[in-house]
């Protein structure tokens, strides 16, 4: 179930590349350099870095099953591409809170701050919200990618 994999990370990368468009165009305010770089001026690049690698391992294990689902168990590629897109983000992004939540959020517990919502509610939130779409699109290419493979 290696074509699973393959086509996983490939969506990973498509999808990260549509988020990074995403925040390219919100953070665009007449000057397209600034626009681009976007993501140095956050305090989370490693957190970032760390949630893409995560994405990137949840593709690798959720394709392998999402071929296997596909090809062996002959269900419908738009859908199980779109269902295991959706577990990968989420497990991605929630993995990656986490470690935000652990190295700074997890010292504020009692104080004034709520750092559950800050650190692992909102980032779910925002990622679910703005990565719906492209998960649609590209779950429905990775599915159909599997699909064409196995024939």
């Amino acid at each position: 179930m290696n074509v699973g994999s393959k086509y996983a990370i490939y969506s990973v990368l498509i999808g990260a590349t549509i988020a990074y468009s995403i925040m390219t165009f919100f953070s665009y305010e007449g000057n397209l350099l600034k626009a681009l770089s976007w993501i140095k001026e956050w305090n989370y690049v490693s957190n970032l870095l760390i949630g893409l690698f995560e994405l990137l391992l949840f593709g690798y294990f959720f394709g392998r099953l999402a071929a296997k689902e596909i090809i062996e168990k002959k269900r419908d590629h738009t859908w199980v591409g779109f269902k295991y897109g959706i577990l990968t983000l989420c497990s991605g992004t929630l993995l990656g809170s986490l470690i935000g939540f652990f190295q700074e959020g997890f010292q504020s517990i009692g104080t004034h701050d709520d750092p559950f919502v800050d650190y692992i509610y909102k980032p779910m939130f925002w990622v679910t919200f703005f990565g719906l779409l492209p998960v649609l699109f590209v779950g429905f290419w990775f599915g159909r990618q599997i699909k064409k493979h196995s024939k």
